[in-house]
């Protein structure tokens, strides 16, 4: 086994009982969440109906969402803001981790007195850091499957409106559940990257942390403001809150703009191991 693997099996085998215990917590919410369905349909569909703009942006509500409708409920429970604000934290917290953790701690600086690159150390760690976030996003995506026939998330809902008018929902499938997670997932993959930069630059974990927590939660405070006053559009399009939100993927299906995060990541990935292959180690704490 190379070098490089080695690295990539201690970094996840290390990191096993953190990743277990979030992942399980957050199948835990999906499944409670979905148990809810049957007798919280009529008031989510009340909640759309009675929100005003600025609810709406936080709930990530659209004319395209029926919030009474199985993937409506989802998302507006945990699609929407909860899902992917997790995996944005787990991902930032595996960034961060990667490189400026060990440094801070003085741990890297006995790896590289092994035969070892510094390459090969920024190469490896990033790789474990994804695997560990695809693995739990791949986890929350079954932990939704298993709920949907159990909960009677797979029902087709028709709906009446006030004009009589009907509209049938279709009911929630497992490519429904694999589009919502691969989105979600692929935001907690930017920010990733974007902390590994900042790990990998600055080789503080506290800095790289603050730094990527404060950009995730002022983007979604951005894209707020701007659905609510209908300001600062222009703005908000820079947070991958605009695209995630608006796209819906739960709902509507994946779209290209995907693609954003991930190069945000390989660009993180690419500033962060670049720097840190070059520069001095920073002291221990």
């Amino acid at each position: 086994m190379s070098a490089g693997w080695m690295i990539v099996r201690r970094w996840m085998v290390d990191r096993r009982l953190s990743t277990i215990s979030w992942t399980v917590g957050l199948a835990v919410i999906v499944v409670l969440t979905a148990a809810f369905y049957p007798s919280l349909s009529e008031t989510t569909a009340d909640l759309g109906s009675d929100s005003s703009g600025a609810m709406s942006a936080l709930l990530g509500l659209s004319s395209a969402i029926d919030p009474s409708s199985p993937l409506g409920y989802l998302w507006i429970g945990l699609w929407a803001n909860v899902v992917p604000m997790t995996q944005i934290a787990f991902g930032i917290a595996l960034g961060s981790a990667a490189i400026a953790g060990d440094e801070e701690t003085g741990t890297l600086e006995y790896m590289l007195s092994m035969p070892v690159t510094r390459t090969t150390i920024a190469v490896s760690r990033f790789i474990a850091a994804v695997a560990i976030l695809v693995v739990s996003g791949a986890l929350l995506c079954l932990s939704l499957i298993v709920s949907i026939p159990l909960f009677e998330l797979g029902d087709s809902v028709t709906t009446t409106a006030s004009d009589g008018t009907s509209t049938t929902q279709p009911g929630a499938t497992a490519l429904d559940a694999f589009n919502g997670t691969l989105s979600s997932t692929a935001v907690g993959l930017g920010f990733l990257g974007l902390t590994y930069a900042i790990g990998g630059i600055t080789g503080r974990k506290g800095t790289a942390t603050g730094v990527a927590a404060a950009i995730a939660v002022g983007g979604y405070v951005l894209y707020t403001i701007s659905n609510s006053t209908g300001s600062l559009d222009w703005l908000a399009e820079l947070t991958p809150w605009k695209w995630y939100v608006d796209d819906a993927s739960l709902v509507l299906g994946v779209s290209w703009a995907v693609i954003r995060p991930v190069i945000m990541a390989a660009a993180g990935f690419v500033v962060g191991a670049v720097v840190f292959a070059r520069r001095d180690l920073q002291p221990a704490k």
